[in-house]
């Protein structure tokens, strides 16, 4: 049994599996390429079509990604891999605990910096698919309280 250290994943690192992930990210692309595409065309045929692939481009596709990111960067599933947390890796599962700063009228033992607010264990049956990203394998989860779990490379390494 392997732990990781206090941790969170940046929010860059999960905007790019979201907009990579066929699942959250297919409408943005196609909206991408029809812009893109009239661009093109507008290029060399009609000045309108070329102004509405840079509409489409310049502020509908961005605007498309922030609701994406606001979308699943505040859904309860995420909040694990945003906040500080440590993961553990079992024979059957992993057991991911998460932290919070301690208060200034707390009392705790021995200068402790962290108090643990909340733990999950989540079970290797429920991983549906895994892919690597920079320093992460992600996990895509079912039937489980979290959908993606971020995992440091190092934990994967024994299995």
């Amino acid at each position: 049994m392997e732990t990781s250290q206090l941790f969170a994943v940046s929010r860059n690192t999960i905007f790019k599996t979201l907009i990579c992930n066929p699942s959250t990210g297919w409408m943005l692309w196609l909206v991408l390429l029809i812009g893109i595409a009239l661009s093109v065309f507008g290029c060399f045929a009609d000045v309108r079509c070329l102004i509405l692939g840079l509409i489409i481009c310049l502020t509908v596709v961005p605007s498309m990604a922030f609701f994406i990111f606001v979308k699943y960067m505040f859904a309860t599933e995420m909040v694990a891999n945003l906040l500080d947390h440590t993961i553990e890796r079992r024979h059957n599962g992993y057991l991911l605990r998460i932290y919070r700063p301690v208060n200034a009228d707390e009392h705790v033992e021995d200068g402790k910096t962290w108090i643990e607010c909340g733990r999950f264990t989540l079970f290797d049956s429920n991983i549906v698919k895994t892919k690597t990203i920079s320093q992460y394998e992600v996990l895509f989860l079912k039937d489980s309280p979290l959908s993606v779990l971020y995992v440091p490379r190092f934990l994967q390494e024994d299995l």
